[in-house]
């Protein structure tokens, strides 16, 4: 984050959901330390996350998952947006393992470091930090034992997005714009260009980086550029700043020019030009990490992977208004995708395991579709 941005963050927003009585009794499932109200009256858990709560993406439905777990297992519930930085993450951090909190989340795919320096300072107290994929075992290893991570698949559902726009476009030139180059966001616009040449070997891909989650003015400069240069499907990987990239859509004189978003349903905020969001189910892994930790599952080295099959990560939205872009054969093709991707007959590279990967910028150009299980009636028509 440059130092002059931080000016666009605003004072930190903080939500705190208190303790609901008459919760849990349902939720007991016999595992670990149960999930009724009065056992868990005094767990507190505190979720920091990059972004406005109430921004319409990816804090907003982490904070929903918080509120409903809140809500669902009778417990107190800190939820911290507009956390940007290494050091407001240790600060923050800090700040809440002083205090007594259980459970502290980093909702951030780039501050790892932090979760491990903090870690070592509270041993007493559980990191979770999200997204985040291990190279090797020993890697995970090598972190305090306190500090679980989980992974979530966002590449799958980047791939579908991808799949869709190759079939979408009119001019076989798509993008993306994302924020920072780090291994669990660059593997999405990575991702969506691949499942765009899977769907439509003729598609050229351009992405740019704007070094900001949060800048829509930033993100409408970079889609805007996109757009002049002819593309006309461009992918959203920049969190509360997609905002730009839809008023970028909305002015281009690109026609069609579409937008497909991530994190949260945002149709409603460009009806005439938002295809699509992908959406991750951030919510529902927020809502699994607390009642994991309620349940006294969250041991030494914790670690677990949703994706497509297991959690609904990186389901597509549905295209509302739009509908008529996506025609029922090319449809269908996706749905034919989206399974493959779904049993393994499609295997998404991993942003830093296996071979390849797609954590760096780039890294899926080198890649053929059908290495990964592409096959030519997966193209649209014409191709």
């Amino acid at each position: 984050m440059q130092p002059g941005k931080l000016k666009l963050l605003g004072m930190l927003a903080v939500i705190v959901l208190g303790v609901v009585a008459g919760c849990g009794g349902d939720d007991d499932n016999g595992g670990g330390g149960g999930s009724s109200s009065a056992g868990n009256k005094d767990v507190k858990v505190a979720l920091l996350a990059t972004g406005a709560v109430n921004n319409r993406s990816w804090a907003n439905s982490w904070a929903d998952g918080a509120k409903q777990a809140a809500k669902d297992l009778g417990i107190e519930v800190t939820t911290v947006g507009n956390v940007e930085t290494p050091d407001q993450y240790t600060q923050q951090g800090s700040s809440f393992a002083a205090k007594g909190y259980d459970l502290i989340i980093f909702a951030h795919g780039a501050m790892n470091d932090p979760a491990v320096k903090l870690a070592k300072q509270f041993p007493n107290v559980k990191f979770v930090q999200a997204p985040y994929e291990f190279v090797d075992k020993s890697e995970q290893a090598s972190q305090p034992p306190n500090l679980g991570h989980v992974d979530f698949k966002q590449e799958q559902g980047s791939f579908l997005a991808g799949a869709l726009a190759g079939m979408v476009t009119k001019a076989n030139k798509v993008a993306a714009v994302y924020a920072f180059p780090f291994p669990a966001l660059t593997r999405q616009p990575e991702a969506y260009s691949l499942g765009a040449r899977c769907t439509n070997p003729s598609v050229k891909f351009s992405q740019k980086a704007t070094n900001s989650f949060t800048d829509a003015a930033l993100a409408r400069a970079a889609a805007s550029s996109l757009y002049s240069a002819g593309n006309d499907v461009v992918f959203s990987a920049v969190d509360q700043a997609v905002q730009g990239i839809i008023a970028a859509a909305n002015s281009s004189s690109t026609k069609p020019a579409y937008v497909i978003a991530s994190y949260f349903d945002q149709h409603d905020l460009g009806p005439k030009v938002v295809l699509t969001s992908v959406l991750y189910n951030l919510d529902g892994v927020a809502q699994d990490i607390i009642k994991t930790y309620v349940d006294g599952k969250i041991g030494d080295h914790w670690y677990k992977d949703y994706d497509l099959a297991n959690g609904d990560v990186g389901k597509l939205a549905p295209y509302q208004n739009l509908s008529s872009a996506v025609s029922d054969a090319d449809q269908k093709t996706l749905d034919t995708i989206t399974e493959a991707v779904k049993n393994g007959d499609i295997k998404v590279p991993d942003a830093v395991t296996g071979d390849p990967t797609i954590g760096k910028p780039g890294t899926a150009a080198k890649i053929d579709p059908k290495s990964i299980g592409c096959t030519a009636d997966m193209q649209k028509a014409g191709q």
